[in-house]
């Protein structure tokens, strides 16, 4: 086969002749292929036909193992050949030996990324020709790294070829006809003191932080003949980042800025400046569209980023593969006034139904708020009260200093005004007794930071009060419900300005698991009512959800 017919350069051909749709970095890897076809001999280098073929064939003779694929063969596609192909076909023709060594791949979330780096794993491990082949599943953390190991295990118990030549223990897989063995590797884990990858697999790069760890890894490699350091990566948040510098260093080799005959590199982003909502650029950041990757199941994301801004930059990041590094508001506004409900409810209407409160004293000396839930034919009624102390050069003078708005909100009730400095805890404990005469009170969520002297003073008047605390433990599931139930049109807030001037100043947080809560240091401004309003919603879903069990029960 010529090497101009192999599917490696067929894949290249139809993303520069505009046929196969990606972005531009993607076809300025596929472009210097091609061009290297034609000039690459002038530097030592030619393209090994069979060895891009062997691996692609051997990917075929693996199996799926999760999901609606599971026990079908493994069929790559051809952005994967390409890849796969371009990493095992290059050859430097002094050697014999593979031309990279140093491999970065950036493609969007649930494009196969696992299964993927699994079929150059485990070939090494068998035909690379190198004695006692060292594969090393590296993260930061266990769990991490264990996703790709894990992933192997199965593959090698699901295929009769592979489970006579490899052995798989809780902790690694030996194969005892090449010496060699596979294992997880992480900063939390297992030490990388002594050992001699051949292959390595440095999983969701973008989350890697200890650069002593990567430098430490990679260069441990350095005895072997021709290794692999396969970095496999959704887009990050931080350009300035460890991940964040290799995407930078694959951009420039790709532009011809750089010269590393080394290193190869496949970016799979779409413009920066890209509207995320047309279809046309999902493509260019996941080229397992279709396939690994539901479109319904981008729209569906989408449509929720659409509605909730804060989980767009998310959207950017997983769904679309571009790096994100500004924050953006959480609830666009015309999703959250419909809430509203065509005009504000009548409070009364609620009177002595079930009701939740969630009581965010952060700050005694700016806004402080309780907020009630009250479940209702699968609505949820929010009854928000915002309280300020009048400051110690008086209420006026801090509205024009801080807020005009809060004049306007105090005279027609959405704010309460303390007198003084700091706001007055019994005041507070008057309004709790007063929505406890008025509803039937189940609990009282608060954040026991800064909460001692009131929550003891409401213990003793017999409140029900629940510990609510501000991480990503406790406010990582209220928070999502929040947002589902505005997706869904389901909160009546009545048109609260208060509580919707600190929604929108709500910036979100998510971690590496995608836990979210609300971030106070990020925040445009005050967002007391808006957490209050996720720890009583949360706590309300909560009760409602014991109830139905109890029902169901009963029945």
């Amino acid at each position: 086969m010529e090497p101009i017919d192999h599917p490696v350069s067929r894949y290249a051909t139809g993303v520069v002749e505009g046929d196969i749709v990606t972005g531009d970095l993607v076809r300025l890897a596929c472009e210097r292929h091609l061009m290297d076809l034609e000039t690459g001999a002038d530097r030592g280098l030619y393209f090994d036909c069979q060895a891009a073929s062997r691996i692609i064939r051997w990917g075929g003779m693996l199996q799926h193992t999760t999901g609606e694929m599971a026990g079908k063969p493994l069929h790559l596609e051809p952005w994967q050949e390409f890849r796969h192909g371009s990493v095992f076909g290059w050859k430097r023709s002094e050697t014999g030996l593979r031309r990279f060594q140093s491999t970065y791949h950036q493609v969007g979330k649930k494009n196969g990324k696992t299964t993927d780096t699994a079929v150059p794993m485990l070939f090494t491990q068998l035909f690379d020709g190198e004695a006692a082949p060292q594969g090393y599943c590296a993260a930061t953390t266990k769990n991490q790294a264990g996703l790709l190991f894990k992933e192997m295990k199965r593959m090698i118990k699901r295929s009769p070829l592979l489970k006579e030549f490899m052995d798989v223990s809780r902790t690694s897989i030996e194969t005892p006809q090449t010496d060699g063995l596979i294992a997880c590797l992480s900063r939390d884990g297992d030490s990388s003191d002594g050992i001699n990858p051949s292959f390595l697999a440095r999983d969701e790069m973008h989350r890697w932080t200890d650069r002593e760890l990567a430098d430490t890894i990679v260069e441990s490699m350095i005895a072997r003949a021709q290794p692999i350091d396969w970095v496999i990566t959704t887009a990050g948040q931080d350009r300035t980042s460890l991940c964040g510098e290799l995407r930078d260093y694959g951009e420039s080799v790709l532009r011809g800025s750089v010269e590393d005959d080394a290193f190869f590199g496949f970016i799979a982003e779409p413009p920066a400046d890209c509207d995320p909502a047309d279809p046309q650029f999902w493509v260019m950041g996941n080229p397992n569209l279709g396939v690994s990757k539901k479109i319904d199941a981008m729209q569906s994301t989408l449509k929720k980023a659409l509605a909730i801004s804060g989980r767009m930059p998310n959207f950017k990041r997983f769904h679309l593969n571009l790096w994100t590094e500004s924050a953006e508001a959480w609830i666009a506004q015309d999703v959250w006034d419909k809430g509203l409900a065509v005009a504000p409810f009548d409070h009364r209407m609620l009177y002595g139904r079930k009701a939740w409160v969630g009581l965010d004293l952060s700050n005694k000396i700016d806004t402080t708020a309780i907020v009630v839930a009250v479940p209702v034919d699968g609505l949820i009624y929010l009854i928000a009260y915002t309280f300020l102390p009048e400051g110690p050069k008086g209420f006026i003078r801090r509205a024009q200093s801080e807020k005009r708005e809060y004049v306007g909100w105090r005279d027609q009730g959405w704010l309460e005004i303390h007198k003084g400095g700091t706001i007055d805890e019994d005041e507070l404990a008057k309004r709790l007794e007063w929505i406890r005469g008025k509803f039937d009170l189940q609990e009282v969520a608060y954040d026991p930071w800064g909460m001692k002297y009131l929550a003891e003073k409401l213990d003793k008047r017999r409140f029900p009060m629940v510990e609510h605390r501000q991480g990503y433990a406790s406010m990582s599931n209220p928070m999502k419900r929040f947002e589902e139930k505005v997706m869904q049109n389901k909160i009546r807030h009545g048109g609260n300005p208060v509580l919707t001037w600190q929604v929108g100043n709500v910036h979100r947080d998510e971690d590496a698991a995608e836990n979210v809560k609300p971030n106070k240091r990020k925040s445009t401004g005050r967002i007391d009512a808006a957490v209050a309003a996720i720890m009583a919603l949360g706590r309300a879903e909560h009760g409602e959800e014991k109830r139905k069990a109890r029902d169901i029960e009963v029945v």
